[in-house]
């Protein structure tokens, strides 16, 4: 076959030296993994009819099928030699079988695995679940050898090197890690992709590894030093399968589905040569699907590659049932180069210029750009130029282009400054030269944020202004700082002379790596978007700089009328670009797609944002946000804007702090006003009285990019379905849990870089909830780029004495590397514990911390969905809901959910709650006002448990008069017309519908919240339902896939 006709009748023509070969048939459900075996060439299809089935992949010949007992399969996999496959299964195996006979040899038992590798010698299996770990098991006997605590979300991908000494594990947390197989030590961590990576590839020779995802790119890694080699970009979708040909020359990944669901199901197997990684073929295949699933293998032997597909115009629930298989002309494909995506080789160095406030930053910027000097107003928040003094083309024939950020210098910028500090490859720290007082004020702090251990920037110390004044340093004191700190300079400039400019520049030629840049092969077409796009950087400002898909292509084919591209590699372009901060991707509130061709006005819009919080009259560090999305605030970015666009700028930048987790939303309960609240920026100091019962605990110092640190352990650490946020002051927080055990944190003291914590109790907080505590605090500092050193309380171990010794004094001697100290009220010496060694949890409440640490981040997720919804709801004018909560006491964990859970996230979506706890529990509060307002209420929520059936059933002679009238409230409403009974939505919390939910509800559709693993979904379907929005709806279904997402 030489043409593939798509779901709309067009016929496609396939690349010289590729044919379909056949399509096999026989699955009922979705393929989830295609492998062959490497001996005699067998193909295995794992599928979630729960069968696998083996095919002659020559003939089409279905040789044998085994039929799996625990549901889906989700992974399987031949060992080296081909006698044994190894699969897993759902319901919680995994299990080899002998592959002639199709006997079971033996069962692990092991949960939710997803992934399995074995080693090329056939002696290790290596298993992934969805809980992160990796296993690494002995084939022989079954025997675990390794449990590896490899990843933050499900490990979807394993591979062995040829060699058989690495192991390389990628996941949703878009990380890949290669391990040490002997004794299960992380060689490396990979971080470059910008989304979940689902798919691993070693080449022949064990010393590249690719890696692909949902980042719409390959990334090849060297495996030895962990480096980033080069960046496949072409694919406009998810990469689903990723493998090297039996002879390393080629190298193939299959698209399968976009979030933004393209109008036809058409999608391509990318096929790249491996001498110079260019595109040679892209083979148009039929089937999308967002599971992460391996849908490609080569032939051990043959030309043939098989892949997963589905018939034109199934829906995506019947796609993915039929396996191609393709026969490839190597010497065709080899041969010839494909004109329709022509091959670009280009890379990008970042460069910071970066300061106190008036040190001349973008004063020295601008001369820097454009060589000459020109009087700038102070910069406020950040802007990029392209700098073209630095371009150069690398030996390999790459082309190489710096962006120099200019980012303004006040402290109260640096909240949104972190955010885009990332990758940075040269950074030029200054300093006033002319500073009487302290000309290096500030630098410590930006050599801190700049220098990890994990990464170290090449950093250039400038003295800057220095027609202004001569610096009160001596030449030998700033030569002595840059050796203590390992940085470069002092380089002395002037942007209004031009001192030192050109000395500058040529330093900063020498530093930037371009040798070590990772090479990024794109298509002309993505290349010249991107040229587009920097090109409007340094020319007159653009009225429209916030354009739907449609205005940006038609400026793009004004270019150039002979430039054919399609939508979806124009927005693949733009998501490309995106991670580059070059644009930004916007959302209206109905859903609609914009692109904001000038991201710094975003990123300065966030910066008023923190300048407006800051200025809260209360102290609070918050933003109103119904004014905020009215556009009541006086930010300048908004100006020049027309109301659409205000509007999708200000919800951008509101969900930029949100999806950070650097505020937080709250309501009034009484007043009803929502409000983003940052912590960093509250000024409103703790009473006295508050810490007469708190006892202090644990301690730590971190060191590194601390910016945002204190406000992502405040927002973070209340997200938990644990701890509940109860209060926070300046540089406090505080926690309830259970039955109003109060925890928390304060931040002790702050100096550059460096930030101190101490984690505080109630005295009747016992030792498994501070555990918790302090291991969920630990697990979010450990996600940062930080130095985390802790110290525990040192009390003198003297009966007599006790004395709890000073914590400045503990953290001083270790700092000084000292292994004891003295008591100073008894003398004795005291050992002092070590400070580098992460707490030690007991499996249980491992598995807590884990699971609420899931629970923080899907949370984040949630938050920005339904302040999405509000958006649109303020936005369309929709009056909010008044809507009571029906449920029952007795039970105080049943209780706690309904107030501080599921009331305050309906509050927090703007629906106006009515709940006794907040509107009938104040002395002197009118009862029958309450009532009636149950009963004028537009939505009635039951909570369905059995002591709600009871309290329903209102046979009890001692029930008082309110819940009598409430149970007859909703009584009536049951028995009344079809709009009246859709106004009550039951929910069932414990137990079944038929002992916990009242008769007449139990023939109406509930939302099930038993389980809370699926509480974040089924609450946004709540919101949904109370608003009346169909889940479908192009205001609220990107939203809803979002969660289900994080879910997976």
């Amino acid at each position: 076959m030489t043409t593939l006709t798509t779901s709309n009748g067009t016929k496609v023509e396939l690349p010289a030296g590729v044919k379909l070969l056949r399509t096999l048939e026989g699955h009922d459900a979705k393929i989830i993994r295609v492998t062959f075996n490497p001996q005699d060439g067998t193909l295995a299809s794992a599928s979630a009819d729960g069968t696998v089935k083996f095919w002659e992949a020559t003939n089409g010949k279905l040789l044998h099928t085994i039929k799996m007992h625990g549901g889906e399969v989700n992974s399987v996999v031949f060992d080296p030699l081909g006698k044994t496959l190894a699969s897993a299964n759902a319901d919680g195996t995994v299990k080899l079988w002998e592959t002639i006979s199709d006997k079971l040899r033996y069962t692990l038992q092991e949960r939710d695995v997803i992934s399995l590798a074995f080693d090329p010698q056939g002696g290790k299996l290596a298993s992934g679940s969805i809980y992160g770990t990796v296993k690494l098991w002995e084939v022989t006997n079954g025997k675990l050898l390794h449990t590896l605590k490899a990843h933050t979300h499900w490990t979807i991908s394993l591979a062995f090197n040829p060699q058989g000494d690495t192991l390389a594990s990628a996941s949703f947390d878009r990380t890949v890690k290669l391990w040490e197989v002997t004794n299960g030590m992380q060689l490396h961590r990979l971080n470059e992709h910008a989304n979940a990576v689902n798919s691993l590839a070693f080449n022949l020779q064990g010393d590249m590894l690719a890696s692909a995802g949902f980042d719409d790119t390959v990334k090849l890694w060297e495996v030895f030093s962990g480096k980033l080699l080069h960046k496949l970009e072409g694919p406009v979708d998810i990469l689903h399968g990723l493998a090297f040909s039996p002879d390393g020359r080629l190298l193939a990944a299959r698209e399968g589905f976009h979030s933004d669901k393209y109008t036809q199901n058409l999608r391509h197997i990318w096929i790249w040569r491996c001498d110079n990684w260019e595109v040679i073929a892209r083979i148009p295949v039929i089937g999308c699907s967002l599971n992460a699933q391996e849908f490609l293998a080569f032939h051990p032997t043959l030309p043939l590659l098989a892949t997963a597909s589905s018939e034109s115009d199934m829906p995506e629930e019947m796609q993915f049932r039929l396996i191609d298989i393709w026969e490839l002309n190597f010497d065709i494909l080899l041969g010839k180069r494909m004109n329709l995506v022509d091959a670009v080789h280009h890379t990008t160095a970042k460069i910071v210029l970066v300061g106190d406030h008036s040190v001349g930053k973008s004063a020295l910027g601008y001369h820097l750009i454009h060589g000459h000097f020109k009087e700038q107003a102070s910069t406020h928040g950040q802007q990029f130029w392209v700098f073209p003094a630095l371009g150069q083309r690398r030996s390999d024939g790459t082309k190489c282009e710096a962006i120099l950020w200019d980012f303004a210098g006040q402290p109260d910028y640096r909240l949104v400054h972190a955010l885009f500090m990332d990758d940075t490859d040269l950074a030029l720290v200054l300093f006033d030269a002319s500073d009487l007082r302290d000309p290096l004020h500030g630098v410590s702090f930006w050599l801190k944020q700049l220098q990890t251990e994990q990464r170290r920037c090449p950093i250039i110390l400038v003295a800057a202004q220095a027609d202004r004044g001569s610096c009160t340093l001596t030449p030998e004191d700033l030569n002595a700082f840059c050796k203590n700190n390992n940085i470069v300079g002092p380089i002395t400039t002037s942007a209004l002379t031009g001192e030192g400019i050109d000395e500058l520049v040529n330093r900063m030629k020498s530093m930037i790596p371009w040798d070590d840049k990772p090479a990024t092969v794109t298509t002309t077409t993505f290349k010249r978007i991107k040229d587009y796009v920097l090109g409007l950087k340094g020319a007159e400002a653009d009225n429209q700089t916030i354009v739907t898909p449609k205005v940006l292509r038609s400026r793009l084919e004004a270019t150039d009328t002979n430039w054919h591209f399609t939508d979806a590699e124009m927005l693949t372009a733009v998501d490309h670009l995106e991670n580059y901060g070059y644009v930004k991707r916007l959302r209206t509130s109905q859903g609609e797609q914009r692109v904001l061709l000038q991201p710094e006005r975003l990123n300065n819009l966030a910066s008023s944002f923190v300048l407006e919080a800051r200025r809260n009259l209360k102290g609070l560090g918050a933003l109103e946000e119904k004014r905020l999305l009215s556009g009541g605030y006086a930010f300048p970015e908004l100006t020049d804007l027309h109301a659409g666009e205000r509007d999708v700028l200000l919800d951008s930048a509101a969900l930029l702090f949100l999806e950070h987790n650097i505020c937080f939303r709250e309501t009034d309960p009484l007043r009803i006003e929502s409000y983003l609240i940052f912590p960093e920026l509250i000024n409103l100091k703790k009473p006295l009285e508050q810490e007469q019962t708190i006892e202090e605990d644990v301690a730590y110092t971190v060191s590194g990019p601390t910016e945002n640190v204190f406000a992502s352990l405040v927002v973070l650490l209340g997200y938990t379905h644990t701890f509940t946020r109860t209060v926070q002051w300046h540089n406090n927080a505080r926690y309830e849990v259970g039955d109003s055990l109060v925890c928390g944190f304060r931040q002790e003291a702050e100096r550059d870089g460096e930030l101190d914590f101490v984690l505080c109790f109630d005295p009747s907080v016992g030792a498994p909830v501070r555990i918790l505590f302090q291991g969920l605090f630990e697990s979010f500092l450990a996600r940062r780029n930080l130095t985390v050193r802790r110290y525990e309380p040192v009390r003198c171990s003297n009966m007599k004495c006790g004395h709890l010794l000073d914590r400045s004094v503990v953290r001083q001697r270790l700092k000084e590397e000292k292994t004891f100290v003295f008591c100073n009220e008894c003398g004795k010496e005291l050992t002092l514990p070590k400070m580098a060694e992460p707490i030690q949890l007991t499996r249980e409440v491992q598995a807590e911390v884990e699971l609420q640490r899931r629970t923080a981040e899907q949370r984040t997720r949630f938050e920005q969905a339904v302040f999405r919804v509000s958006a649109y709801a303020t936005d369309q004018k929709i009056i909010p809901p008044a809507c009571f909560i029906s449920y029952a006491w007795g039970v105080l964990e049943h209780e706690h959910w309904v107030e501080k859970r599921l009331a305050t996230d309906l509050q927090n979506a703007g629906i106006n709650v009515i709940l006794d706890k907040w509107h009938n529990m104040q002395i002197g509060a009118s009862v029958s006002r309450f009532i009636e307002r149950i009963e004028k209420s537009d939505r009635i929520i039951m909570v369905g448990t059995p002591l709600y059936r009871k309290k329903y059933e209102n046979k009890d002679p001692y029930t008082g008069y309110v819940v009598s009238a409430e149970v007859d409230l909703i009584a009536n409403r049951l028995l009344g017309t079809e709009t009246q009974k859709e106004s009550v939505l039951p929910l069932l919390l414990e137990g079944e519908k038929t002992t916990s939910l009242p008769p007449l509800l139990q023939g109406r559709v509930y939302a099930d919240f038993r389980s809370d693993v699926n509480y974040f979904i089924t609450a946004f379907d709540l919101i949904l339902s109370l608003y009346q929005l169909l889940p479908n709806h192009t205001a609220v279904a990107d939203l809803r896939e979002s969660i289900q997402r994080d879910m997976r």
